[in-house]
């Protein structure tokens, strides 16, 4: 029951989201609410995994990870490219919203259980998960920019920036690859169709 109750927030609150955002009216009220979506979703998440020791574990390394990843891209222009947050991720820390971290550990376990559930190698599922990532940056780059999550400095994405969020995504997908085998369940393979949809949707219109 718990479950189905978490699976049935999710679908609401993305589909919910997806038309909202379709609606010039709507949109402003909506897009400052991204960050709040973002906690939700990782909670339910969580929970679905009942909170083990080792998939906290990972959550936190691989969210120190990605905040630390786009600090530097932030700050020093590293990784990535040039770019900066705008305000509709929620409070930042140095420039760099909370809820950045979070997404990059959630984005890993839904792409980590994915890759496991299809490909039984260790490390091939480290490459596998990585590229999922990657290409869900791919869809999620021009939508960010349209909804005001981020923007490049000289207007363009540059190409190292999915060669840097593969590398990345590399290192966090060997941290969950040697800390936790957790097998997908509903809940992540529902989050991981979820996330497609909504920037894929968006990336088309």
């Amino acid at each position: 029951m718990k479950e189905r109750t978490g699976i049935f927030i999710l679908i609401v609150l993305y589909a919910v989201g997806t038309v909202a955002l379709m609606l010039k009216d709507l949109r402003p009220v909506v897009l400052p609410l991204s960050s709040y979506t973002l906690l939700v979703s990782f909670i339910i998440l969580m929970g679905s995994f009942r909170w083990k020791g080792s998939v906290v574990g990972v959550s936190v390394l691989v969210f120190a990870l990605g905040f630390a990843a786009e600090w530097i891209g932030v700050h020093r222009g590293w990784l990535f490219g040039n770019y900066e947050y705008g305000s509709n991720l929620g409070p930042k820390i140095s420039g760099v919203p909370i809820i950045i971290g979070i997404n990059w550990a959630m984005l890993a376990l839904v792409s980590g259980t994915a890759a496991a559930s299809w490909v039984k190698n260790r490390w091939l599922q480290v490459l596998v998960a990585a590229l999922l990532m990657t290409g869900l940056d791919y869809f999620m780059e021009p939508v960010a920019i349209e909804n005001g999550y981020w923007f490049w400095k000289d207007g363009k994405i540059p190409w190292y920036n999915y060669v840097c969020w593969f590398l990345v995504s590399v290192l966090a997908q060997s941290i969950h690859g040697v800390m936790t085998k957790p097998k997908a369940n509903n809940t992540s393979w529902v989050l991981f169709i979820l996330l497609i949809l909504f920037f894929v949707i968006q990336f088309i219109l």
